[in-house]
């Protein structure tokens, strides 16, 4: 057995809600007097060990649609929040219907991430390349789909992500039945470029509009591999599938430079020397 070195790694817990504690169930109170509770019980926290998650609050006086300075912090806060690189941020209500409920989603809690605000995510014109047979409520589809770009130095397709968002059941129900007979095939294509395992293969034939939050390498995506990490390609991250695009054909999608370029143009940036 090879001796592995062991690395010291430093772990910091960040806080956001509490659920139960004393032996009493806090779900039913709000979640000003949650947040009250935590810090009640915890203090002050101690910085790079245990602190709380960053927040900012807008009380009911300024919470207007119409207050410029309310909607400058809030934009402020977001900014702030993918500029460290996070996701996005939660909304949530402090005192009306602000209990916890658990696997469910409400009103109550809406997130706000980098693909759903304009200007701040990429666009991309990808190909369906492949799918994997849906399970639980998609049982019967295809989810998720093996989306691709074109190289057209190397005329492959090169895949690019996985999407499963943003579909409704009929064009679940569409593509069924759209991607059959010859348009299956039986294995993959010397021609796709990927590391992923499908179940099943698609001919070329039509051009999605794919929006993600942001970049980033991957070991499976072989997107414009070797052009900024030299072993791997370039994935997007939370893809959402927008509309289909009837007018493109599949050659004249996203590119593979088109990719890399988008990469390195991204708000985000990212050391791909700390991937191995």
């Amino acid at each position: 057995m090879r001796n592995v070195p062991c690395q010291k790694v430093e772990i910091c817990i960040f806080v956001f809600d509490i659920m139960f504690a004393n032996g009493e169930q806090l779900l039913h109170l709000p979640l000003r007097q949650r947040r009250k509770y935590l810090k009640d019980l915890f203090g002050d926290g101690k910085g790079g060990y245990f602190e709380y998650a960053t927040e900012m609050t807008v009380e009911s006086d300024d919470d207007c649609a119409d207050n410029e300075a309310t909607l400058a912090r809030m934009n402020s806060f977001l900014d702030d929040a993918l500029r460290s690189s996070c996701e996005g941020i939660m909304v949530k209500s402090l005192d009306i219907d602000a209990g916890y409920t658990p696997s469910k989603r409400t009103d109550a809690w809406l997130k706000v991430k980098r693909d759903y605000v304009e200007g701040l995510s990429d666009s991309l014109d990808l190909v369906p390349i492949g799918a994997w047979y849906g399970n639980g409520r998609k049982a019967g589809w295809y989810s998720p789909f093996l989306m691709g770009c074109y190289n057209p130095d190397t005329e492959e397709f090169q895949s690019v992500c996985r999407v499963m968002s943003g579909f409704s059941d009929s064009f679940y129900i569409e593509m069924k039945e759209f991607f059959s007979g010859d348009k299956i095939f039986n294995k993959k294509p010397h021609y796709y470029r990927t590391a992923e395992v499908a179940d099943m293969w698609f001919s070329p034939e039509v051009v999605w509009e794919i929006r993600g939050a942001d970049f980033t390498v991957s070991p499976v995506h072989h997107a414009a591999i070797g052009s900024v990490h030299p072993s791997r390609g370039i994935s997007v991250r939370f893809p959402r599938f927008i509309r289909c695009l009837s007018d493109r054909k599949p050659e004249e999608c996203s590119t593979s430079a088109d990719i890399a370029d988008m990469f390195r143009a991204q708000t985000r940036k990212m050391d791909v020397n700390v991937e191995h």
